[in-house]
């Protein structure tokens, strides 16, 4: 049986968590010795006094320190357990739309009409888009997670930091489709 699988772009998902490390080492060097931040007063401010750090400044250092932690844990997280953001198989697909942490909205194949990829301005830049009609648009968020509704029972999901195109996992998504009344024609019947 066809199977499709699509997750994050893991070269995104490892450059999401190196973004996190300058966060860690400015709040760390804040809190600690400040080498870096002096070396840094020294070139901006040249022999003038470096002014004084004050405990908003601490208060910085430690919420840049976790926003750091977030990313690099959540980024690592990612790498070693993707999240599955699609997967079709023969019982139907399932697209991650309620959010982060959240469970996949399943929709049997009966309810999925057209499928296909298309480009899509979003404020001036062109970015890939899988666009999804659905039969009963009620089994969907209103809101969804990384998509939106472009038509009552058309979907619009964003698909630039998929490990796959979207030209390609819309093709997959028709042939699994295709394939699903051929196989079970070819199943014995009990």
């Amino acid at each position: 049986m066809n199977r499709l699988e699509v997750e994050r772009s893991a070269l995104r998902v490892w450059l999401l968590s190196l973004l996190g490390v300058p966060f860690i080492l400015l709040g760390l060097d804040l809190l600690t010795e400040q080498r870096f931040i002096n070396a840094f007063g020294a070139l901006v401010y040249g022999a003038e006094q470096i002014p004084a750090f004050e405990p908003r400044d601490k208060i910085f250092a430690i919420v840049s320190v976790l926003a750091g932690l977030v990313l690099v844990i959540w980024g690592l997280r990612d790498l070693v357990l993707p999240r599955k953001l699609v997967v079709a198989d023969g019982a139907g697909l399932r697209i991650a739309l309620a959010g982060p942490l959240r469970r996949a909205v399943s929709i049997p194949w009966d309810e999925v009409g057209d499928i296909r990829a298309e480009m899509a301005d979003e404020g001036g830049e062109m970015l890939p888009v899988l666009v999804v009609e659905f039969s009963d648009p009620d089994r969907l968020p209103t809101d969804p997670w990384a998509a939106r509704w472009v038509g009552p029972t058309t979907l619009m999901i964003e698909s630039a930091g998929w490990s796959l195109s979207a030209e390609s996992v819309a093709a997959t998504l028709n042939k699994i489709r295709e394939s699903i009344p051929a196989e079970s024609e070819a199943m014995p019947w009990e």
